[in-house]
């Protein structure tokens, strides 16, 4: 590949390239953050959200990490807070405390089965339910055990809802990879 300004199929091949991935990456998510803010009514639970934004945080720091950048996952954060009307920055860290901390059991979650990916994804949803809860919760001086209902009840349905989008995930990963 030519880095030369004049030469048409090199810097201009990437650079068309690199948008197209940012592109395709941004609608991907999105269509996560939308779903994410999209309330499931459960019975007595009222309404629950299933985190998909947690998932691909999760997923991409681990099969992709290139695929957003801190920076890009707190922005993400941030627009997850103001679209699903949290507490401003609260989605924001917890998604950079995910990546950062999925990031550092890369290497050993890449040398595993899938039951140990999804296994992984159970405890990281478990961990940014209860730090959320617990730092909602300290804001509002309302440490009730019986609101962490809805915070568990989330936490089973995105571990639930996992493995049906690692489908998209994967496919997604596979054109991203095929334009680069």
């Amino acid at each position: 590949m030519s880095m030369a300004f004049g030469a048409d199929d090199g810097w201009q091949g990437s650079t068309a390239s690199m948008l197209g991935r940012w592109a395709m990456t941004a609608v991907f998510i999105v269509v996560l953050l939308v779903l994410s803010t999209f309330p499931f009514k459960i019975g007595h639970f009222g309404e629950i959200r299933p985190s998909f934004m947690l998932m691909a945080i999760y997923y991409w720091a681990i099969m992709r990490p290139s695929t957003l950048s801190p920076i890009a996952t707190f922005i993400v954060g941030i627009a997850f807070d103001l679209m699903g009307g949290f507490p401003l920055g609260l989605n924001a860290m917890t998604l950079l405390i995910v990546q950062w901390g999925t990031r550092r059991q890369r290497k050993f979650v890449l040398g595993q089965g899938f039951i140990v990916l999804w296994m992984g994804l159970a405890l990281v949803s478990l961990g940014a339910g209860l730090f959320q809860w617990a730092v909602y919760s300290s804001f509002h001086q309302n440490f009730q055990p019986g609101s962490l209902k809805p915070v568990l009840t989330s936490v089973v349905m995105t571990t639930v809802i996992f493995p049906l989008i690692v489908l998209p995930l994967s496919a997604f990963n596979k054109s991203l990879a095929e334009r680069q």
